[in-house]
């Protein structure tokens, strides 16, 4: 009576799951029909500005992919209404067998449990991970063509700063970089003049996990050469006094994903300029080539930063939205790249545009 149970139940499971897939398919083969991105503008186009860099008309793939190869998507069946027919379909099968074992002892073997569990962990992540891609969008800059050249680019390592030659930028290695033995505390903000460093900055500070945590922004000018932005990830223990962080241990780097905008011909035309691809960072920078207009001012609001971050958990998002709003920031429903200042959240990611906001 047991394995009958079990099997009817782990059958029921499993026809859902397949039911499911098969109406969400035709989801996959619509969203492959969605219009592709416009042009670039004439910026890039190496006829018409032969000394700027070349680019070429087409973008970077989304990052991250979010599974979207995995046909759980239907014109006729809404993420949130998914992920409740799963989870009715799993709560109903788990019933039968608690019913079975009231009146026979028995229990379901552990590997069953185990399995079905991990594909409902599994379907739930791409669920939440889809509903976020809907609400949210990064923005992509052009590809870069980067000149034939024998440079090896992986092995160039200046003072722990990097080139990327697919994308025109510098960055700062942050898996092994000087600076992550330094932490970070707002005395350095206030001597950054002292080195050719302009740049607004924002604090966002809240507990999680017994740790106070302080996720940390910055976006303007790096000396004399360098525009760009930075997002970085820090703790410390509960009740620390002053405002000195450490960098976040390898345990607690956050996936992230950025994109830095220049409004560079003051026109209201925020382009992107450069991405950080989505993996897990404690710092995540970017910098290029450039001169703000108005060079050497303070307050540097013609570049935005569009970011992207995956919490531990939708608690520790939770926290951090919390703090959030606290410095300015206005919730939304859907991300709009051209207003500034707003963010959106679901479940345990969170995606921002800051423009305006600067808290030191």
């Amino acid at each position: 009576m047991k394995n009958k149970a079990t099997t009817i139940a782990v059958a029921g499971v499993a026809a859902a799951m397949v039911c499911i897939v098969a109406v969400l398919a035709i989801r996959l083969n619509n969203s492959n029909k969605m219009p592709v991105a416009s042009e670039p503008s004439d910026f890039y186009a190496q006829e018409t500005q032969p000394t700027y860099p070349v680019y070429q008309d087409e973008y970077f793939p989304s990052v991250p992919d979010y599974s979207m190869e995995n046909p759980y998507f239907s014109s006729q069946i809404s993420v949130t209404e998914t992920l409740t027919q799963l989870q009715s379909q799993t709560a109903a099968s788990t019933t039968a067998v608690q019913t079975e074992e009231a009146t026979e002892e028995s229990t379901v073997p552990e590997s069953e449990t185990a399995t079905l569990t991990e594909k409902v962990t599994e379907l739930a992540t791409v669920i939440t991970n889809a509903a976020f891609k809907e609400v949210f969008t990064l923005p992509k800059a052009p590809k870069y063509i980067p000149p034939q050249s024998s440079i090896d680019y992986e092995k160039v390592n200046l003072a722990s700063y990097r080139y990327d030659g697919d994308g025109n930028f510098y960055y700062t290695d942050d898996k092994d970089c000087w600076q992550k033995n330094f932490g970070f505390n707002e005395v350095y903000d206030n001597f950054a003049p002292l080195t050719v460093m302009y740049y607004d900055t924002v604090r966002t500070t809240f507990i999680y996990d017994n740790k106070e945590w302080m996720i940390q922004m910055w976006k303007g000018q790096y000396g004399l050469p360098f525009i760009g932005g930075e997002v970085g990830v820090y703790t410390r223990p509960i009740g620390s006094d002053g405002t000195h962080y450490v960098c976040a241990d390898k345990e607690d780097w956050l996936n992230m994903e950025m994109a830095f905008m220049w409004d560079e011909y003051s026109d209201g035309n925020y382009r992107a300029v450069f991405n950080r691809d989505y993996e897990k960072y404690w710092w995540c920078t970017g910098f290029v080539v450039g001169f703000p207009n108005g060079s050497l001012r303070k307050t540097l609001k013609e570049f935005r930063i569009v970011h992207h971050i995956t919490f531990k958990d939708a608690e520790m998002a939770n926290a951090f939205c919390e703090a959030f709003e606290k410095n300015g920031f206005t919730r939304v429903s859907k991300l709009d790249n051209n207003s500034p200042d707003t963010f959106v959240q679901v479940g345990a990611d969170v995606g921002f545009v800051w423009q305006n906001i600067n808290h030191k």
